[in-house]
């Protein structure tokens, strides 16, 4: 048997969500592209991997590193993107 049951699974999936959405609206505050945070905040050469984290697709997701990185380049408290003011089900748009 898997150590994380389905419960667990779905939990954790609405967390990454929420924390995808809140990413994405800080970003959105800011003005700036997918292009310029992948690019400048997490020195990538492509944006795949940034859309797919923030859209939360192929089941990819920002690790810490990712989000200490874009927290710097916006020049915000980590703690942001992890906050309670969006809804966990919310669907991300």
């Amino acid at each position: 048997m898997d150590w994380i049951d389905e419960q667990s699974e779905n939990i954790y999936k609405d967390f990454v969500r929420a924390v995808a959405k809140n990413v994405r609206q800080k970003r959105i505050r800011a003005s700036k592209t997918v292009e310029d945070i992948a690019y400048d905040a997490l020195q990538h050469n492509s944006t795949s991997f940034y859309n797919s984290a923030e859209n939360f697709t192929h089941n990819k997701h920002f690790n810490l590193k990712h989000l200490f990185l874009i927290a710097h380049y916006y020049g915000c408290d980590i703690r942001e993107f992890f906050s309670q003011g969006v809804s966990s089900n919310a669907p991300i748009e």
